[in-house]
């Protein structure tokens, strides 16, 4: 991972993409945070700037999250994709996620406090893969994933 990451957020909602770019800035002070207000800008900027992390809606205009995802996840198996979403709200869909190739799951609305805990969690699971070998993301699909309605 570089130095100084780069952050990007992907929401047709620009009340979340504030709350997230502030939350972020409070977050990773030193991270580059980039944005795109629907699915078709965010693949762009994806290609542009091959960022370390993404924070990406599901239901957006133009192309949504899954088809983002699996585009994202088809040209880098190993970008770190936090999906979000007030859209889902069972384990099944949660799981086939993982299973697509998202990071981490966070419903909408969400605590200030579990979005700086899930970056930062993000950030320092720095892995480095070889090519060669199979990614740890097989072994992510694996672990359970509960969905907290206590945000």
């Amino acid at each position: 991972m570089r130095k100084f990451p780069i952050i990007l957020i992907v929401d047709d909602s620009q009340a979340f993409r504030v709350f997230f770019r502030d939350t972020l800035k409070r977050t990773v002070k030193w991270a580059r945070i980039v944005e795109a207000k629907d699915g078709y800008e965010g693949l762009k900027m994806y290609l542009k700037y091959k960022p370390d992390v993404i924070l990406l809606d599901l239901k957006m205009p133009k192309l949504d999250g899954f088809k983002v995802l699996e585009a994202i996840v088809r040209d880098n198996m190993n970008t770190r994709v936090v999906v979000t979403s007030a859209y889902i709200d069972d384990q099944t869909s949660i799981n086939e996620l993982m299973k697509i190739g998202a990071f981490s799951y966070l419903p909408k609305p969400m605590n200030r406090m579990v979005l700086m805990k899930t970056i930062t969690d993000v950030l320092n699971s720095g892995r480095k893969v070889d090519s060669k070998k199979k990614s740890p993301r097989d072994k992510r699909t694996s672990n359970s994933f509960v969905l907290n309605q206590n945000y």
